[in-house]
């Protein structure tokens, strides 16, 4: 407990690489990867088979992803898409019934579970910049599954907010659910110990036999038999067309310094771009630190582009959205977006007007300048709820980041188009955006990437103006208090020591209605979001004088670095 209290606290530092993870297991994970020759992409692969196994609330097997890689011997950033894709018998109306939106189905059970492509990812990654046989990079989750681990408050917590979910199947149950001297069903308590044989065994065929040994034979079949026996979609030929997709980030900057995000299908690249485009034309430090006219933008800001993220979904199904994304992280666009924010907020209705018609983060750097910043989700606490029968693999919910009708709001507050509409095939939009920041003179300063549905991109570029602006290194730029507008419901969102009373008064002045989270963990709100509502960042950064790695986790949640 003690080692682990320290991971949290402090950064992890070395002039030999770092890596940074949700969880310190991972991290560690990951660390002994470097100590073996490994580069970050290894690193990387390892930590996020170790999250699979210690953090089955948060991602898994069966989830999906983003990665975006620097490789420093040629100087070129890379992005893989690995997010989950909708089953070749979704519909846009699937959730229709009866004439009403039924957003619990796409929360919940058999017909929330996408086409699960995480595995796919982690072994292309290896395999286009990785330079260890994969079954090294399985070997720390193999026996964290079979020796196993104690939970931590996080995993309680979240078992305990889907208790009724995870309590309607029976491997579920069997897995992360124990029962009391009355004979009820309970989650496990921190510092009990969570083993999965099954699942060391899966992921001992993944390490052995690569992503075959998931998509194809015992493994494929027990998860497609799973769904289909309670009613779901999913086919076997699903899973023989999963694919990673490289993509083109999105690239602006922020002055003078490179910003290389993710572009679509994810939308939080380009709220991250965006954000950071319309702030650069505010003095940081006009009126102090935090200053209320720098917030107040930054307020509208995230309103106005969280309207626009409700028309755009997946650009292989969306001809033209990737241009037109490409055009909104422009200067002219930011210049456009901020000459409409008067010094009055503005109703979140009228913003709708003004539009145009529990996840894991893992980030690397190696000695040799390699870097990874990667994102991998199941997406709501424990996903779908379901468990394939044999396999210990906890499904995913992905199809919820589809929009299963216009302006219904999903588990975290998003609403969508058509756009966003479940398809066959069709990638659901998402929040996720792992990010690099370089220095004006090229070299890089940090890889970093955030958990926590709507403020992931709103968490990574907080913590950027920190270190661009602030100059505070990564470990103090990413547990600065952080405040977060959703667009709906109409509130600002702020931790308890976000601001100064005396800038809270303006802004309330301003006609900002603010909202302190009393603790960083919150209850169930509006949608029956799980967790803290504050993004759960991971990054490692670079010093400019020394070149040492520093890594450092959220201290928000559990979550730490490690060094080799």
């Amino acid at each position: 407990m003690l080692l682990a209290l320290l991971l949290i606290a402090f950064p992890a530092v070395s002039p030999r690489g770092a890596v940074s993870a949700a969880n310190p297991l991972a991290a560690e994970a990951g660390a002994a990867i470097l100590r073996r020759g490994g580069n970050a992409i290894d690193a990387a692969v390892a930590a996020a088979f170790a999250l699979a196994v210690v953090e089955p609330e948060s991602s898994g097997l069966a989830g999906g992803g983003f990665a975006i890689v620097y490789t420093s011997k040629d100087r070129k950033v890379h992005v893989l898409d690995f997010r989950e894709t909708g089953p070749g018998r979704a519909t846009p109306d699937m959730y229709l019934k009866d004439g009403q939106a039924r957003q619990d189905l796409a929360n919940a059970g058999p017909l929330s579970v996408a086409v699960p492509t995480a595995v796919k990812g982690y072994v292309e990654l290896v395999k286009r910049w990785g330079t260890k046989p994969l079954a090294l990079l399985t070997g720390a989750a193999e026996q964290l599954a079979q020796r196993g681990f104690q939970v931590d408050l996080h995993f309680h917590r979240a078992s305990q907010f889907r208790l009724d979910c995870l309590a309607a199947d029976p491997e579920a149950t069997r897995l992360f659910l124990r029962k009391d001297a009355a004979g009820d069903l309970t989650p496990l308590q921190p510092g009990d110990r969570l083993i999965q044989p099954e699942l060391a065994r899966t992921v001992h065929a993944i390490g052995e036999k690569g992503e075959s040994a998931f998509y194809k034979g015992r493994i494929a079949q027990a998860i497609v038999e799973t769904v289909k026996s309670k009613g779901g979609i999913l086919e076997l030929s699903d899973l023989s067309h999963v694919r990673a997709r490289e993509r083109p980030p999105l690239e602006t900057t922020y002055r003078g310094h490179r910003i290389v995000t993710m572009g679509l299908p994810s939308s939080g690249g380009f709220i991250v771009g965006a954000l950071l485009n319309v702030l650069e034309r505010e003095d940081p430090r006009a009126g102090g630190y935090r200053s209320e006219r720098f917030l107040h933008v930054e307020i509208e800001a995230e309103k106005r582009l969280f309207a626009l993220r409700e028309k755009i979904g997946d650009p292989d199904f969306n001809p033209g959205t990737e241009e037109r994304v490409r055009k909104m992280t422009g200067k002219e666009f930011a210049g456009e977006l901020w000459q409409g924010i008067g010094e009055k907020a503005t109703p979140a209705a009228q913003v709708l007007q003004l539009r145009d018609k529990g996840t894991s983060s893992i980030a690397a750097v190696d000695e040799e300048g390699n870097a990874i910043a990667l994102t991998t989700t199941v997406n709501d606490a424990f996903g779908s709820c379901l468990v394939a029968k044999g396999t210990g693999v906890v499904l995913n919910d992905e199809m919820d980041d589809f929009a299963v009708a216009a302006g219904v709001p999903n588990a975290y507050g998003l609403r969508g188009e058509a756009e966003n509409a479940p398809g066959p095939g069709k990638v659901p939009l998402s929040s996720m955006a792992p990010t690099l920041l370089f220095a004006p003179d090229g070299t890089l300063l940090l890889a970093i990437g955030a958990a926590g549905g709507s403020t992931i991109p709103t968490s990574v570029a907080q913590a950027i103006l920190h270190v661009v602006d602030d100059h505070m290194p990564v470990d103090r730029a990413i547990n600065a208090p952080r405040l977060h507008h959703n667009l709906l419901p109409d509130v600002v969102h702020l931790e308890p020591d976000a601001l100064e009373a005396a800038t809270a008064r303006a802004l309330e002045a301003r006609g900002h209605k603010l909202d302190f989270a009393v603790e960083p963990f919150q209850e169930p709100r509006e949608h029956g979001m799980f967790g803290s509502l504050w993004g759960k960042a991971c990054g490692v950064g670079i010093d400019p004088d020394t070149g040492w790695r520093v890594a450092s986790c959220d201290a928000r949640e559990p979550g730490g670095g490690a060094v080799p």
